[in-house]
């Protein structure tokens, strides 16, 4: 594995190459297609995963098969570390939005990882992120409409994953209506309507499968 992929996951920010060579060592590369499950809720879990391309989503899924998607993550993000942490069960399922190459890491070698104060250093960083995002996901849902938390949600991705175009405006690969809908906790028609409004009030413009953010819908759609 070519060092400079691991150099552009945050986790691993600041380790010397002779660090990453070890890290190297200790991991294992997998590809996996997509809607591929990596990991189910409840289950007992040994590994953590840090994806190198691709998509996943963290979502929690009822028994009648309703889903609420917690997260979605890319490149460079990680996920399956609580319950390497705490021994307890998984506390959601994870899986792919599309081919996704990642790096596999066993718990022993997780925490002996930890040991690293750079990786401690930029684990907790994250992991403190990750708290921030769940109390303003929470808070939207609380205080916001559902065009409200559509709007926030879509900034959201911009700032995550977006593209700044000439104009200001920013460009990101639109999840589907279904996905939005999981994300936001309304039905898949709400969403298109929503998505409706927000195109005729000049705030977003589709363009195939991206959403183009219109400068100025921050302001019109600040934070809860």
């Amino acid at each position: 594995m070519d060092i400079k992929i691991l150099e552009s996951v945050p986790l691993f920010k600041g380790m010397s190459n002779e660090n990453l060579e070890n890290l190297i060592q200790l991991t294992t590369r997998k590809t996996f297609p997509k809607d591929t499950t990596l990991v189910e809720e409840n289950e007992i879990g040994d590994s953590m995963y840090m994806i190198l391309s691709g998509r996943v989503k963290v979502a929690n899924i009822a028994q009648d098969g309703k889903e609420v998607i917690l997260s979605v993550l890319g490149p460079g993000e990680f996920f399956g570390e609580m319950a390497l942490l705490d021994s307890e069960p998984r506390s959601a399922t994870v899986i792919t939005l599309a081919k996704t190459e990642m790096m596999v890491l066993r718990r022993k070698d997780f925490l002996q990882l930890l040991e690293n104060k750079e990786i401690l250093s930029n684990f907790l960083a994250t992991l403190s992120g990750r708290l921030r995002h769940a109390n303003a996901q929470i808070k939207s849902l609380a205080l916001l409409d559902v065009l409200g938390r559509i709007a926030r949600l879509f900034l959201d991705l911009a700032k995550k994953e977006g593209r700044k175009l000439l104009d200001g405006s920013i460009v990101f690969r639109r999840p589907t209506h279904q996905e939005i809908a999981s994300m936001v906790g309304t039905s898949r028609e709400t969403v298109s309507r929503m998505i409706g409004d927000l195109s005729r009030d000049d705030y977003i413009k589709i363009s195939g499968k991206d959403i183009i953010i219109k400068e100025g819908m921050d302001k019109a759609f600040p934070s809860a």
